[in-house]
Order: C-alpha cells, then sequence, then structure tokens
C-alpha cells in the first residue's frame, strides 16, 4: 500500500458519507427503494454506496495502488470464488427452481449483489488509518449510539403513556414497514402490532435481535472512545458507555445481552493476557495456547450435547409458548437437512427459501410464522436465523469452515499483532482491540442473525485487514532499514 495521503483524509466527500453511514447503521426499517431488496431498508448504504464510488474514483484516477494491494478484495476474491464454484455446482437446479414467483437466477444475482457491496464496504474501511480510529470510526458511532439513548428514553416513554403523539411520530418514521396494523401481504390484522408487538426494546432498528447486534458491534468502540478521550471529554465518554451499558441490559435483547457479555470477557482476558510485566510468564503463555483450545472445547461439548438431546429440545420448543423459539429451530432444523443433502458446496447460495419446504419437519407448522411465510407471495422471504445455518445449507462445508477460519484468524493475527506493539512500547490499549472484538463479535452474532447486508461484518472486515496490511508494510520496512549497512 502506498505511502500517500489517507482516502477518506483526502476527500471531504468519502470522509463525510463514510461518517454519516457510520451514525445509520442501526436505522434498518425506513422504508426505501424496492428494487434494492435487502438494501432498500439499510438508511446506511446510499451513504456507504456513494462513499465507496467516490473512493474508487479516486483511487484509480490518482494511480495507486489500493485496489490491487488490497487485502480485504483479496479475501473478497476467495468469498466470490467459493460462491462461484457452489453455484456451478447447482446450476442446473438453479435456473430453473421457482419459489413464490421469483426465479433461483434471480434471487442468487441478489444476494451476490449484496456479498459484493460488503466487499466494496471491507475495502472503503480498509482505507481508514489506524490514526483516525478516535475521531474517524469511534467518534460517530457514539454519535449512533446517542442517538439510539434518546429513541429508547422516547420509547421507553411512550410505551408507558407519556411523550405517546411524539413516539408514534417517531415510530411511523423509523418503523414504516411494520407499524401497519393490516399487512400488506396478506391483508389480515398484525397481531404483533394489534396486541403491543413486542414487550422488548428495539430503538431504530427492525427487531431486538437487530438492535443487539448493532451493539455488539458499537460498544467496542465506545469503550474504546472512553479509554482513548482526551481529559475535556473523559466524563462525557465514559458516561455514554455506562449509559449505552445500562441500555443494553435494560432492552433485554438475548442477542444484546450475549454479545456485551463476550465484549466484557473477551476485554477481562485482555487485560490479563497483555496488562504490563517484566516479562511473558509460562502461564501467561499457557493461557494464550489455552484460549482457542478452550473456545474450540466449548464449541464441541455445545454441538455434542444438541446432537444427542435434540428431540428432547424440539420437545420443549414445541409445547413451549414461544413462536419465535419454534420458528427458529424449525427454519434451522430444515437448513442442516439441507447441509447434510448437500454437504460440500450446499444449494448455492441464497436457495434456502427454494428448498426449505423439502426439508421442513412436520411440526414446523405449528408455528403461525412458517406457514405464511411459504404460502403467501409478497410474505417475508424465508428466514433462516443463524449465518452458520444458512452458509451451511447455502454453501456447505467449504463455506462454513471458511466462514469461521477466516474470523478465527483475522482475530488471532491481530492480537499478535497487538502484543508486538505493546512490545514496542505503545499503550495498553492499542487500536487492534476494538477490531479483535468486532471480529469475534461477528462470529457471535451468527447464532442469531442470518444476513450478510449487516455492515458491521464488512466493517470489521475491513478494518482488520487494513491493520494486516499496515502492518505487514512496516514490517517489511524495518527488515529494509536494518539491511542497509551502516556507513
Amino acid at each position: 500500500m502506498t505511502q500517500s495521503t489517507p482516502l477518506l483524509a483526502r476527500s471531504n466527500a468519502v470522509r463525510w458519507l463514510f461518517a454519516a453511514g457510520l451514525v445509520f447503521i442501526p436505522f434498518d426499517a425506513i422504508r426505501g427503494v424496492g428494487a434494492l431488496g435487502e438494501l432498500g431498508n439499510e438508511l446506511s448504504f446510499p451513504f456507504f454506496a456513494a462513499a465507496i464510488a467516490l473512493a474508487m474514483v479516486s483511487a484509480v484516477r490518482s494511480g495507486e495502488n489500493r485496489l490491487s494491494a488490497s487485502l480485504a478484495l483479496r479475501v473478497g476474491v476467495a468469498i466470490l470464488a467459493l460462491t462461484i464454484v457452489s453455484f456451478v455446482v447447482n446450476f442446473g437446479e438453479i435456473q430453473s427452481i421457482v419459489f413464490r414467483e421469483r426465479t433461483g437466477t434471480n434471487k442468487f444475482v441478489t444476494s451476490l449483489l449484496v456479498v459484493l457491496y460488503g466487499i466494496a464496504l471491507a475495502w472503503l474501511a480498509e482505507q481508514v488509518e489506524p490514526e483516525e480510529y478516535t475521531h474517524r470510526v469511534a467518534r460517530f458511532i457514539c454519535w449512533s449510539v446517542a442517538i439510539c439513548i434518546f429513541y429508547i428514553i422516547v420509547e421507553l416513554a411512550g410505551r408507558n403513556g407519556l411523550m405517546g403523539g411524539l413516539f408514534r411520530t417517531i415510530d411511523d418514521l423509523v418503523h414504516t414497514r411494520q407499524a401497519d396494523v393490516v399487512n400488506a401481504w396478506n391483508g389480515q390484522v398484525n397481531e404483533k402490532v394489534l396486541y403491543g408487538w413486542d414487550e422488548r426494546y428495539r430503538s431504530v432498528s427492525f427487531e431486538p435481535p437487530a438492535f443487539g447486534n448493532f451493539t455488539g458491534f458499537a460498544w467496542p468502540w465506545v469503550w474504546y472512545a472512553a479509554v482513548k478521550a482526551k481529559s475535556r471529554r473523559t466524563l462525557r465518554s465514559w458516561t455514554l458507555l455506562i449509559a449505552f451499558t445500562l441500555v443494553i441490559i435494560v432492552t433485554a435483547s438475548r442477542t444484546g445481552l450475549l454479545m456485551l457479555m463476550v465484549n466484557c470477557g473477551l476485554l477481562a482476558l485482555i487485560a490479563g493476557l497483555y496488562a504490563r510485566r517484566g516479562g511473558h510468564t509460562e502461564a501467561a503463555a499457557a493461557a494464550r495456547l489455552l484460549v482457542p483450545v478452550g473456545l474450540i472445547g466449548v464449541g464441541l461439548i455445545a454441538a455434542l450435547y444438541i446432537a444427542t438431546n435434540f428431540q428432547n429440545i424440539v420437545v420443549g420448543v414445541v409445547a413451549g409458548e414461544s413462536v419465535s423459539n419454534l420458528s427458529r429451530l424449525a427454519m434451522q432444523t430444515a437448513a442442516f437437512k439441507m447441509f447434510m443433502a448437500h454437504p460440500l458446496f450446499g444449494v448455492g447460495l441464497g436457495q434456502f427459501g427454494f428448498h426449505v419446504t423439502e426439508f421442513l419437519p412436520s411440526w414446523a407448522f405449528r408455528s403461525p410464522e412458517v406457514g405464511p411465510m411459504i404460502t403467501y407471495p409478497l410474505a417475508p422471504w424465508p428466514n433462516v436465523y443463524s449465518v452458520y445455518a444458512r452458509i451451511g445449507a447455502e454453501l456447505g462445508m467449504a463455506g462454513l469452515i471458511g466462514w469461521c477460519v477466516l474470523w478465527l484468524g483475522l482475530a488471532w493475527k491481530l492480537a499478535i499483532r497487538a502484543r508486538h506493539d505493546r512490545r514496542d512500547g505503545d499503550s495498553v490499549v492499542t487500536w487492534h482491540f476494538p477490531v479483535v472484538l468486532n471480529c469475534i463479535g461477528v462470529l457471535v452474532s451468527g447464532f442469531t442473525t442470518d444476513t450478510f447486508r449487516t455492515p458491521m461484518i464488512w466493517i470489521a472486515l475491513g478494518l482488520g485487514c487494513g491493520l494486516l496490511l499496515r502492518s505487514r508494510v512496516a514490517a517489511e520496512g524495518r527488515i529494509s532499514a536494518a539491511a542497509v549497512p551502516a556507513e
């Protein structure tokens, strides 16, 4: 990567479009352009898309090697290669299958466009210099968090009879696709809206899990802003962090609470492994070895428990009252059966909905969400509710292993890089830490969300690739300087 003026710093338009995109990340229920499909309701999309276009034009015109030298784009090429292989393997079925008046080819193309947008967003995030993290990334994520906290206060007051008119006005604006009492796709009463929608708070996001997913991405950056704040901003930054933490707890989103526990646990681990000491003790070295082994072990134990107790889990969920749990288990059971039928490369990107009726268990239709999902042409597209279930079903074992290796490998390399920077005399908290937490957060959030349109995924990828690329360039520079003989 050329040592030239940072791309975002060089263009005011790119810089402010990228900043606006960061602020509007949690706004994912705005009524948008239907032709954009999944991305139509993401308020951040037009800002990020415009920033990407301008940045790429600037990079090409300047003749810099920001495209050819990009690590994020190389990772993106690998993702696209796997996607194309899966498409070729399943080409016959994809080009002939139809579900709810939609063709497999059309769905593949729209899903591929989402991935292409994500890769381009990763490239844009890669251009952010680490020195800019505090005022370019953390600052505007803090603005986004402040907006979410304000909305939660209005939402809390509105649900308890205060500022009801203000709450309904704002809620109609940011949740237009859910505010109608009558479903547009079947003409029936939307009981979720009629009877109080959902007891959990969702702020400006589509649903509580979406808000929880955002909190998992944003919390490390709010913490980073508080730690790095200058003296005159310290109180304000820590107040925002405490308020945000309390909001995550009060909203009671399972995804948000899970992400908060993971972030706090990882920070405690980092504090233990990277605390200043005279030398690296054998205990610290053993801990660094046991951490990845322990994570893999926990995962294997969980998988073994689910496999041996699956029928009991099904009986408990079916007998319970949670429609959400029943729908999730039904769809993920279908995804697992789909994966077992197509283990190597899956059924193809975006093709889950076309095959779901073939693999759904009979008890799935006890959920009032599952039947309409596969019956009405305008109903929401069948949801998998888990990135791992979706990747397994659509891209097979190759995709599943590749996804896990990508994020675990990136987090591990960044953690090692942070340790080296500490040896070189950097401060206790380096810019690697929030990115490491975001990488692990992508893996954790994958258990409860299944979409690739989430900007946080690709921003984490881009920031991580940018740090690794700059570390490699810096290391090569030190080696070259050491090789020059002294005069």
